[in-house]
């Protein structure tokens, strides 16, 4: 949300390898909201408007589809409920978190989905980002309740390269996906050293997608004229949430 769009956005690629945070369940019984995972912004890209990329309306849903076949029985089994909110018809460039009560929301806006930089991969980490918010364990961020229900943006991260982009990926044929893809050599070194089995290799691979995905509308919201490479990391360190 906060943090530079390399250190934010391409360091689930190197997560992806590193041991996980063990989940806890939020408690609180008020309505809360995370801020949104990208920077507030006005921008607004309606239903119908022409944009060159982005995801269709069939693949923003089928990503929602996979999520609460994925998840809805594990949240069940915290003693919660996953609502994940379908606002295809809002163009809000953004997604949020919310614990209201015993339900963990999500809302998945169509404006992001329409974004020119957004893949469906890059949606996949999005979605993963917030979910991770309910789940991704400790440190939590203080809530304005003076609760702490939300994994911080850290490690909400951290969780979805680590942890939910590797169960959402292996359900797809990730050769035949990513067969005819150029591919960031930087990325694809880094996956090729750290897995040596071929699945692991190539949902790494889709991860680097996804990082990639989020990295360049980080650079289109912001209107950065460098673009994000794996080969030029920000090594700024970052003391926010």
């Amino acid at each position: 949300m906060t943090n530079t769009t390399l250190r934010r956005a391409l360091a689930v690629v190197a997560l992806v390898a590193t041991v996980g945070f063990t989940n806890q369940t939020a408690t609180k019984e008020v309505s809360e909201m995370c801020a949104g995972f990208v920077p507030e912004n006005n921008l607004n890209i309606p239903v119908g408007l022409f944009t060159v990329g982005g995801i269709t309306e069939q693949q923003f849903n089928q990503v929602i589809d996979r999520m609460e076949k994925l998840y809805t029985k594990d949240v069940e089994a915290m003693g919660d409920r996953l609502k994940i909110n379908r606002l295809w018809n809002d163009g809000t460039v953004n997604a949020s978190a919310q614990r209201s009560g015993n339900t963990q929301v999500v809302n998945m806006y169509g404006g992001l989905a329409r974004h020119p930089a957004t893949t469906i991969e890059g949606f996949a980490l999005v979605i993963c980002h917030e979910y991770g918010h309910h789940n991704g364990g400790a440190p939590k961020m203080q809530s304005w309740f003076g609760g702490a229900w939300a994994t911080n943006e850290g490690g909400s991260d951290y969780f979805a390269g680590l942890k939910c982009l590797r169960r959402f990926f292996a359900e797809d044929d990730n050769a035949a996906i990513l067969k005819d893809l150029e591919l960031d050599p930087v990325a694809e070194a880094a996956c090729t050293a750290q897995f040596p089995e071929e699945q692991d290799r190539l949902i790494c691979l889709r991860t680097s997608l996804a990082g990639q995905s989020v990295a360049n509308l980080f650079q289109a919201l912001r209107k950065e004229t460098t673009p994000p490479t794996f080969g030029t990391p920000d090594k700024k360190r970052s003391d926010s949430h």
